[in-house]
């Protein structure tokens, strides 16, 4: 007979008997800078990256149940920080940033911190792995020329979904109509890794956000 000792052990415990009678995709979370900044005076949003001007940048990556949901805090492995600086500083901010903090914060790699313990914890993948997989990611489907030839000005949503694949590869998030990020779909191999986007479940797909219309507002900062 199990005996627990507290209840965030038997809450791990539901996550992994959960987990393994579901199926599972990846959701990759791309975020748009210029969106997501819209109205706010964070430090990065004042004196932004030219990167981060341009490109998506990652807001996550957690495995997602094809009906709805995902799971979360699946063990209590800590965030080790010596992780970012094996990966790369440079390389950290310039692909996942965390604009609410300056880069000199000791508090800069609360969102790191918050993304392994919540969904790094459920990939299986080692926390070196789960950052480093996430920013190859960001290679495979660079932001495309259409979204960059169009900042500042508006987009068609249906154009911007068929560069990533099309409506069912291609969720578009909106705060009234103007961008803030994307996610798309990927299946995993049998270690854990995300590798070839595939469709996205229907629970996913019913995340788009820009759907009022077919033109999407692309901000600038």
């Amino acid at each position: 007979m199990y005996q627990f000792s507290s209840l965030s052990a038997l809450l791990l415990l539901a996550n992994v008997v959960q987990t393994a009678t579901q199926s599972l995709v990846y959701v990759y979370a791309y975020s748009w800078t210029p969106g997501f900044c819209h109205n706010q005076q964070y430090p990065g949003c004042l004196d932004p990256e030219s990167y981060w001007t341009t490109n998506f940048t990652i807001h996550g990556l957690w495995p997602q149940y094809n009906t709805s949901g995902y799971p979360s805090f699946c063990s209590t492995e800590p965030f080790d920080p010596a992780i970012p600086e094996l990966i790369g500083m440079n390389t950290m901010i310039t692909y996942w940033p965390d604009v609410q903090y300056e880069v000199s914060s000791p508090y800069y790699d609360s969102f790191w911190e918050h993304e392994w313990t919540k969904h790094g914890t459920c990939s299986g993948l080692s926390q070196y792995d789960y950052f480093d997989k996430a920013i190859q990611l960001s290679f495979s489907i660079p932001t495309p020329d259409i979204l960059y030839n169009s900042i500042g000005k508006n987009i068609s949503a249906s154009e911007l979904r068929d560069s990533f694949g099309g409506k069912e590869k291609a969720i578009l998030q909106c705060v009234n109509q103007q961008l803030t990020g994307l996610y798309t779909c990927w299946g995993e191999t049998s270690d854990g890794s995300p590798i070839n986007q595939i469709k996205c479940p229907d629970s996913v797909i019913n995340e788009d956000t820009c759907k009022n219309n077919d033109q999407v507002i692309v901000l600038s900062l």
